[in-house]
């Protein structure tokens, strides 16, 4: 890959010099503000909020409750007499704790963990996939620029050739230099088809302006071409090992497998036993009128411990689903490591062939610059006929067209490689960009609205599972 900064050097050297809006500004335009990759840093912090929600079995619930009664009325037993008042009004503070729930919340906390996790992940897959999208929008619109000049020039010389043809069909000359009518109609054609290519070639650059605008959200100024992408590896067995370690969407389904291994112990856990504590303090009086001298206080304390026996089946109902999606886990892991590697290899190629599309470009362009400049002064002479002028022209720009495809196709794939490497990151494009921190906000979640007992009720929770 040390070639690549040699490829695109001898590449741009071909284009016009023009102060650059670079590939990296793009990109830190869209890290900030696109749509798409903001909506998944938002979802990730509410994926974390699982953490803290899952942790709260751990920790004790307080309630305040206040009633009052007042009725009035007969009584409704026949062989009662006169009537009846009830009268009262009653304030008390509830506490309930979970002290243990035979790893029930414990496997709880295992699954949430391991979601928040994977939604990490997730993100990063999601950032790789607007990088992508970037890149791919950036060199869209170099490409079809590039195009667009291309056919400019093509209408211009064709149209300088038909002014050039006709004029030595109407003079005649020597026989060396007498041109036809077909020779004329055949530079007109091409006049006109250039003139096609040059409308198509508008409306694509238009298509591709609008696509950089929807991504990075600014409209592209005067773009430069990249020499190639950061963190590009060696060679191909390093790429597919880094891929192996750090591609987003296997280590967002090796999460997920963690995350349904979890649901099974969880579902398991429900045929344990729970112990729970509860208390209440409070004051009982009359409610109106209110006197405050005749108000008592009542204070309650109940330990309960229930085991379940029978369920109608649903407990292992829900074991047994919880078996089947950790199955269907398993199998996603195994489907993204092979995608992963598929695609490392099938970039890995493109990117090698890319290259050599670049080199063999440059030296076509060159060429075929050389033979149009020649095959034009030959025509002066008499030498060349129209068609051969026509047909040096048409080969130009194909290999200029070609050439610009080539450039875009090799960024595209190397940004794709990047990506399946798991390597299409800000930390790794943008070093000198704030970065949005995931973990942080995981690990707050994780310990928001602590207090003291939950270290001790969590590791008593955890005994016996």
């Amino acid at each position: 890959m040390r070639r690549i900064a040699i490829i695109f050097a001898l590449s741009a050297s071909f284009l016009p010099p023009a102060s650059a809006q670079t590939l990296d500004q793009a990109l830190a335009l869209a890290y900030r503000g696109n749509p798409t990759l903001l909506g998944e840093q938002a979802n990730q912090r509410a994926v974390t909020e699982g953490s803290a929600q899952a942790r709260s079995g751990w920790r004790p619930t307080v309630t305040v409750n206040m009633d009052a009664d007042y009725q009035q009325g007969p009584y409704t037993d026949a062989f009662a007499l006169g009537s009846f008042t009830s009268n009262y009004a009653e304030g008390y503070v509830s506490a309930k704790q979970t002290l243990y729930s035979f790893g029930h919340t414990a496997n709880k906390v295992r699954a949430a963990d391991a979601r928040s996790r994977a939604e990490q992940h997730a993100l990063r897959l999601t950032e790789s996939q607007v990088f992508t999208n970037a890149i791919t929008a950036y060199m869209n619109v170099l490409r079809d620029r590039n195009v667009l000049e291309v056919r400019r020039a093509d209408l211009e010389m064709l149209t300088r050739q038909v002014q050039l043809t006709t004029a030595r069909y109407n003079l005649g000359g020597q026989p060396s230099e007498q041109v036809t009518k077909t020779d004329v109609e055949q530079a007109e054609t091409r006049r006109r088809s250039a003139e096609v290519a040059l409308t198509q070639a508008r409306a694509t650059l238009a298509a591709s302006v609008a696509l950089f605008r929807a991504v990075i959200g600014v409209e592209p100024g005067n773009l430069s071409m990249p020499q190639g992408l950061p963190g590009l590896p060696a060679n191909m067995e390093q790429a597919l090992k880094t891929a192996i370690a750090a591609n987003p969407q296997l280590a967002q389904m090796r999460e997920t497998k963690a995350a349904t291994a979890a649901d099974i112990d969880t579902a398991r856990s429900q045929w344990g036993p729970q112990i729970q504590v509860q208390g209440t303090f409070g004051t009982i009086g009359p409610a109106s009128p209110f006197r405050g001298k005749e108000y008592g206080e009542q204070v309650t304390g109940i330990v309960s411990l229930v085991q379940p026996i029978y369920s109608g089946d649903l407990y292992n109902s829900q074991i047994r689903q919880a078996r089947d999606k950790d199955e269907q886990a398993r199998q996603n892991v195994e489907l993204a490591r092979r995608t992963a590697l598929q695609n490392v290899v099938t970039n890995w190629k493109a990117v090698e062939n890319g290259l050599e599309a670049i080199r063999a470009g440059i030296a076509e362009v060159h060429s075929g610059e050389t033979t149009l400049k020649g095959y034009h002064l030959e025509y002066g002479y008499g030498l060349r006929s129209t068609t051969d002028v026509l047909y040096a022209d048409q080969n130009l720009r194909a290999a200029q067209v070609e050439l610009a495809s080539s450039r875009h196709d090799t960024i595209v794939a190397e940004a794709t490689l990047l990506a399946a490497m798991g390597r299409l990151q800000a930390s790794v494009l943008l070093p000198k960009v704030q970065h949005y921190d995931a973990d942080a906000h995981f690990q707050r979640a994780r310990t928001r609205g602590w207090e003291p007992l939950q270290t001790p009720i969590s590791k008593l929770d955890k005994a016996g599972w």
